[in-house]
């Protein structure tokens, strides 16, 4: 029972995806984080992480640990890297702006089809990595019999994977994550 038994194993190592800022909003500098950069906070109901600089209310957060907030994403959507155009005739950045006619009044006009002039996939979202395991002996119960016993051991180590940032927000929710749970899978062969 002690000896003859085998393994074999298989994994896998990737890189994150080459990420885009959505093309709702237009980004005016670099909107990229360093490791060290990346908050975590609640916010929208759940534990967040600041993957890059994006477009929300970060009055909106609480719990924020690992650094300053509002020096990444500053409450005034103006002064923000990544944030929509405006100012519209109300004064919110909705992709309008606000355009007085010949008669002196003002309208709302969209800013339509305008070339988005953002880098796209300028931001390379979170790696994963995952182990698939086996173990497996044959045992012989005659002399023409042999029976062959399988445990498969799918992500092994149970290793949880993060999902990509929003294209809008750059938050990362953590209470998802991007793989399948540990699977386990027993077998038994039997050659005549």
């Amino acid at each position: 029972m002690i000896g003859g038994w085998q393994v074999a194993t298989i994994g896998d190592w990737r890189g994150g995806f080459w990420r885009s800022v959505a093309t709702s909003r237009y980004q005016f500098g670099n909107p990229r984080l360093g490791p060290d950069q990346r908050l975590e906070m609640d916010i929208f109901g759940s534990r967040q992480r600041l993957w890059f600089a994006g477009d929300f209310n970060p009055l909106a957060a609480s719990n924020v640990t690992g650094g300053d907030l509002l020096a990444l994403v500053p409450a005034e959507p103006a002064q923000r890297v990544v944030h929509q155009m405006g100012p519209d005739c109300s004064g919110n950045y909705t992709n309008r702006v606000c355009v007085e006619l010949a008669n002196g009044s003002f309208r709302n006009t969209p800013i339509g089809d305008l070339y988005n002039y953002s880098p796209r996939a300028g931001i390379i979202g979170p790696g994963s990595w995952n182990v698939d395991l086996a173990v497996y002996k044959s045992f012989n119960i005659k002399e023409r019999v042999t029976v062959r016993f399988t445990a498969d051991f799918f992500n092994a180590f149970n290793h949880p994977n993060d999902v990509d940032p929003t294209s809008t927000s750059g938050l990362q929710n953590l209470a998802f994550q991007n793989n399948e749970p540990r699977i386990l899978q027993f077998s038994l062969r039997v050659d005549w």
